[in-house]
């Protein structure tokens, strides 16, 4: 970690700067050991670029990637789904296959709303990530989740202050693969005997097969 930090650090200091030095107000207990050597910046970058190559978390990911027709709907109390609108998405692999990128832009009825995002795996965290901006909003995010795509779902979690209230509210996501080629990302709300309801879901359907 100290490692990866010192070369984040790299980029916005004078080069040849020091990550860490030491403190010379700190006591000295009898003579100071030499520090130990730094790899040279290009050492560093080779070590990052392996150890942050993606593995099976990010290849699970593989199902989303593609062109999508997109149906957003509300759903009743009962579970129907109403007032559908539709749209497009593009799903893309990014920065060697660490990164999905996720653009889509939906019509609500003459008035479009455009979303663009990144969903990936930390792993050293251990975590699924997903960050959305929109033109509809200023806010910036990221949310964190765990769960299997492919079973599930993967569950997302989202800490954000009530714009009318102050208070700080927990929003819930889930994002389930239903077929090779279709997907749902689900927006959760939290009943008072405590399960999770379906409030809104987006379906995603490869645009090529819908075509069939």
């Amino acid at each position: 970690m100290k490692r990866q930090l010192c070369v984040l650090l790299l980029f916005a200091s004078w080069p040849g700067s020091a990550c860490e030095a030491p403190d010379p107000r700190s006591p000295m207990h009898g003579p100071a050991s030499p520090p130990a050597p730094v790899p040279p910046l290009e050492a560093q970058v080779r070590e990052l670029a392996a150890s942050s190559r993606p593995g099976e978390r990010h290849a699970a990911l593989a199902p989303l990637a593609g062109e999508c027709e997109v149906t957003l709907s509300s759903l009743s109390p009962e579970g129907r789904e109403i007032e559908p609108f539709r749209g497009r998405a593009t799903i893309e692999w990014v920065l060697g296959g660490r990164f999905l990128r996720w653009d889509a832009r939906i019509d609500f009825a003459g008035a479009s709303g455009t979303t663009t995002g990144y969903l990936g795996y930390d792993l050293r965290s251990g975590q699924y990530q997903l960050m959305m901006i929109s033109d509809l909003a200023t806010g910036m995010e990221v949310a964190r989740g765990s769960g299997d795509l492919a079973g599930a779902g993967v569950v997302f979690a989202l800490e954000q202050v009530d714009p009318r209230s102050g208070a700080r509210v927990r929003a819930k996501s889930r994002l389930r693969l239903i077929a090779h080629d279709q997907f749902v990302l689900e927006q959760l709300v939290t009943e008072p005997d405590g399960l999770d309801r379906v409030a809104r879901v987006s379906h995603y359907r490869r645009a090529a097969a819908a075509t069939h």
